[in-house]
């Protein structure tokens, strides 16, 4: 892992946690574009670039980190492939997983971890059935008892074709912290090409933004805009 952060340095981890179900198997190059295209777009900028760090994690059956966390420039980009079901489950395991790793990681290296955020990418519906208990039994916090996760991740779904407003809900809206949640579905008739091209611009920006809030106060996580896209619909917490 890149050392470039200087010691006591903030760095911000960011988690894109993508769907290679089958389902996606007419959509992965246009899936491995907008990831490229999201690291150029980061890298541009290079305060950003030494301070958010990106991982990838793909989902089908299982779960697996396919690009460890990294400052963008340093990352090694991989082809993602499709296959298998829907697992939700899985996924959060993973992110979990790979966060706790990272995390010990980047302290010994004298870093400060800024809260993890997760930008979830998921065409369809969970084939898992436990998804939401495993979310809350990893990630879960309570606020007034403080029992659970106390690093629980802002999270910031994405759903098209047969994901609905009641999954990616349940994924932005947890019980647990106290920042507000935002969640953003498909329109219908989008075309998934630009809906990926899209999402990928619409996490570009809020990585962008939220590594480079901390240069004028504090650090904070910037979600997407709900008017970045008109092929996309975001809802949020009033």
């Amino acid at each position: 892992m890149s050392e470039r952060a200087t010691e006591g340095q903030v760095v911000m981890p960011f988690y894109i946690v993508c769907d290679v179900s089958g389902s996606m198997c007419g959509d992965m190059a246009d899936l491995n574009a907008g990831l490229a295209g999201l690291r150029q777009e980061i890298m541009k900028d290079p305060v950003a670039d030494d301070l958010a760090m990106l991982s990838v994690i793909a989902f089908d059956d299982t779960a697996r980190t396919v690009m460890p966390l990294n400052f963008p420039s340093a990352m090694e980009l991989q082809t993602l492939s499709c296959g298998g079901l829907t697992n939700y489950t899985a996924a959060f395991q993973e992110f979990h997983r790979a966060f706790e790793a990272d995390r010990v990681r980047l302290k010994n290296e004298g870093k400060r971890v800024f809260r993890p955020c997760i930008f979830f990418l998921t065409d369809g519906e969970p084939t898992s059935r436990d998804h939401l208990q495993v979310f809350q039994q990893l990630l879960g916090y309570d606020p007034v008892t403080k029992q659970g996760n106390p690093r629980y991740p802002y999270v910031t779904p994405f759903g098209f074709r047969s994901a609905t407003e009641e999954s990616m809900k349940a994924l932005a809206y947890p019980n647990f912290g106290e920042k507000k949640g935002r969640y953003f579905l498909a329109k219908q008739g989008a075309s998934v090409p630009s809906l990926l091209k899209a999402i990928s611009g619409m996490i570009g920006t809020s990585v962008l933004s939220s590594s480079l809030s901390g240069t004028v106060g504090t650090f904070q996580y910037t979600p997407p805009a709900t008017d970045a896209s008109p092929e996309l619909e975001g809802s949020f917490v009033d």
